[in-house]
């Protein structure tokens, strides 16, 4: 569809909406009309009834409590509005009316047909209906004193109010009906003259467009005018501009052009040639064109054959009509053969024709050459890089693996599977340095052949001696190390693990054949070296974390628990003993008059108190039990699954063995050390930690105000429940 034929529907379809809008406006305020006066009758009918039940503050009766007196208003709204009006009793008698000759005081109102009056009196919701004998309908709303207390309803004429509200919806519609007419003149003027001047400008377009089309490249189009066709005049002068400059530049780069480009009309006649097609078919430009492309060049394939007929890229571009290249040679004139690539591109216009492109790759082909030498060391290179690669890639899953080992063991067992891969054919072991650097013990081992000792002395060991590694085996000057079980024909090794500047232990790899692979170890120096730099950082990371880890949990001082280690363990505790329904136990202990030795002998000989108290606990512990430094010379023992009982026999036995310590420091006799103890037990003194904890605490204050030397079992949470006891009475001075 043309865009005039558009426009004009676009025109003819607003004119039609909006005169469907008017009419939906028309449609609707006469609905709304008579709900209006629906409305309206019902407000007025309520206000009159609420006059009528209205009291003064004065204490003066309503208009509904004096007939005479309602009449008489209503006469008085009956003049205002000119309308009748009725009041009903409940029972639908008539108490007063204004202007309706036809009903009488004191009888019962019966011309609603459907009982409509009584409905609103049972309801209170306002209804119209029609009066047989009235013209007009009547709207009955009802009575309420008090509110929600119905006592009769006000009957008015219902018509003259909608005859005022219609009379105002004529208007309403008049003025509806000349604005729509408005607007579609409006709509019409305006289309008219949006045709006009649209019609002229596309016309100019037009015009230029067909003249550029048919190849007139200095066609213009006057841009004198100042709306958006102008605009697209000057844009089209401006494209027409752009198009004759790419043109030329196009014919300078298809002149300047390495590769050489011939166009050939449909009959396959060449119609023009560049300088470089010309050069290598090896004759002038001017002297082939209009000739045919078979007389002037002569193409085979890659290999020097002759194509079949019809099978040369030209040919199958021009029987097509679709692009082909392909690699050919080309003979030139004097008979010498040149390796292109030939690109046949079908061209667009009505009268057919293709470019053929000429590309020399005569220089790519010697270069081929070249690259065909180095293939083979590319090659073999690759390989070597890939076996690199994948070793690399193994070093760094094995180191990975090791820094997320969090234990020896776990890092050992990483070891013992990975080594396997790593160095297949070989035996092998780790063997680990002691912390007190008098003991090499072996940690992993893989493979069949078992060559070294698991234990032995670092002195054993050359490669600990010397600190580098130690090759020993069949043909070798060197002396074997007294770690090594066998001395017949199997090769090793034993390499150091240093790291952060502290020999960790050894890697020993043991070659079974070593007479028959002399070049054994040579050929995995390499990755032997990756493997111990990796397993030695990694194993010293893991040692350093778990120092890291003992410092952060143990007292330096006396190599007990921590407090912080004692709550994060017991809550841990106290939670599994909820669930599985068994007791713990909290025993708190402090050295009595700790001070006095720290005063009369010195903090060493306080700190060796500390040290034996804390040897002492540890003596007396089970396995599950949990020893700490609870702060200063204060203790704490956590027993889970132990009764109260228990935990107080414990701690009177604990008390004893503390009374028995015998302690000299440099030569002096420290005296009889002694504790006080508090007792206190899950669930019976609480269910929480700090609960468990104030409750040994307190237990122990009593200990101490009691006399100090003694056990003190902490108050129960039952009402009633005894004080805390002394199992043990203090003992007597001596």
């Amino acid at each position: 569809m043309r865009i005039k034929s558009l426009i004009i529907l676009s025109m003819t379809s607003a004119a039609a909406l909006i005169g469907l809008v008017g009419g939906l406006a028309i449609v609707t305020q006469m609905a709304v009309t008579k709900s209006l006066g629906l409305t309206e009758a019902t407000n007025v009918a309520q206000e009159l009834a609420d006059t009528i039940v209205f009291k003064s503050s004065d204490g003066s009766p309503s208009l509904f409590e004096r007939p005479d007196a309602l009449r008489e208003f209503l006469e008085l709204q009956h003049h205002r509005s000119l309308r009748d009006f009725l009041v009903v009793d409940p029972n639908k008698i008539l108490l007063a009316h204004a202007a309706d000759e036809e009903h009488e005081l004191g009888e019962k109102f019966d011309h609603d047909p459907g009982n409509e009056v009584g409905q609103t009196l049972a309801d209170g919701v306002p209804r119209k209906f029609s009066d047989p004998n009235e013209a007009n309908d009547i709207l009955a709303v009802p009575i309420e004193h008090p509110k929600d207390t119905i006592v009769g309803a006000v009957l008015l004429e219902y018509d003259p109010l909608l005859r005022a509200a219609e009379q105002r919806t004529n208007n309403v519609l008049w003025l509806v009906g000349l604005a729509a007419a408005a607007a579609i003149l409006v709509a019409a003027a305006f289309a008219w003259g949006l045709l006009s001047r649209f019609g002229a400008g596309l016309s100019d377009m037009m015009r230029g467009m067909e003249s550029l089309a048919k190849g007139e490249a200095m066609t213009r189009i006057s841009h004198g005018r100042k709306d958006e066709f102008g605009q697209l005049a000057r844009g089209f002068n401006t494209m027409a501009d752009e198009l004759a400059t790419a043109r030329a530049h196009i014919e300078d780069i298809v002149q300047t052009a390495a590769e050489g480009i011939a166009v050939l009309n449909s009959d396959g006649k060449i119609a023009s040639v560049n300088p470089a097609a010309a050069a290598m078919i090896g004759r002038r430009a001017d002297k082939i064109v209009g000739l045919d492309w078979g007389a002037v060049m002569t193409m085979r394939d890659s290999r020097g054959a002759e194509f079949a007929a019809g099978t040369s890229p030209v040919e199958q571009a021009l029987t097509t009509g679709r692009q082909h290249q392909s690699e050919v040679r080309l003979t030139k004139s004097d008979g010498s053969h040149v390796p292109v690539i030939a690109s046949c591109s079908p061209l667009s216009r009505s009268d057919g024709g293709l470019v053929l492109t000429l590309s020399d790759i005569s220089e790519l082909r010697r270069a081929e050459g070249v690259v065909n030498e180095r293939a083979d060391q590319l090659a073999l290179l690759n390989r070597e890089l890939h076996e690199k690669s994948e070793t690399t890639t193994r070093l760094v899953k094995l180191g990975e693996l090791l820094q997320a080992c969090v234990t020896f063991p776990e890092a050992f067992s990483v070891v013992g599977t990975a080594m396997a891969e790593f160095l297949g054919g070989l035996s092998g072991t780790v063997h680990l340095t002691s912390a007190s650097r008098n003991l090499v013990e072996e940690m992993a081992h893989w493979g069949d052949v078992r060559s070294s000792a698991t234990q032995f002395a670092p002195e054993d060991c050359w490669a600990l001696r010397r600190g580098q590694e130690h090759v020993a085996g069949p043909g070798m000057l060197t002396p074997r190390c007294a770690h090594i079980t066998e001395n017949g024909k199997k090769g090793y090794v034993c390499m150091p693990l240093a790291a952060q500047g502290e020999t960790l232990g050894i890697l020993h790899l043991c070659e079974p054949n070593a007479a028959e692979k002399p070049q054994w170890l040579a050929e995995r120096q390499q990755i032997l070296r990756g493997v111990v730099d990796t397993l030695a950082l990694a194993l010293a990371n893991l040692r350093l974390r778990e120092t890291l880890r003992q410092q952060s949990i143990r007292d330096p001082n006396t190599g007990l628990f921590n407090r912080r280690y004692l709550e994060e363990t017991s809550s841990r505790e106290l939670r599994r003993m909820e669930r599985s329904g068994q007791p713990l136990v909290v025993i708190m202990l402090d050295v009595d008059h700790f001070k006095q030795f720290n005063d009369t002998f010195g903090h060493e000989a306080g700190d060796l108190v500390l040290k034996q108290v804390a040897a002492t606990l540890i003596e007396h512990a089970r396995d599950s039990d949990v020893v700490s430094r609870y702060g200063g010379e204060e203790f704490a023992l956590v027993m889970p699954g132990s009764s109260v009982h228990e935990g107080a026999e414990r701690a009177e036995a604990l008390r004893q063995a503390i009374r028995k310590l015998h302690l000299t420091h440099r030569g002096r006799t420290l005296g009889t050390v002694t504790a006080s103890f508090g007792v206190a037990a899950y669930p019976e003194h609480g269910v929480g930690w700090t609960e468990l904890t104030n409750a040994a605490d307190h237990a122990l204050y009593d200990a101490k105000g009691n006399g100090r030397d003694r056990v003190a079992i902490a108050l129960g949470n039952a009402p009633g429940e005894r004080p805390p006891i002394q199992l043990v009475p203090a003992p007597k001075s001596s």
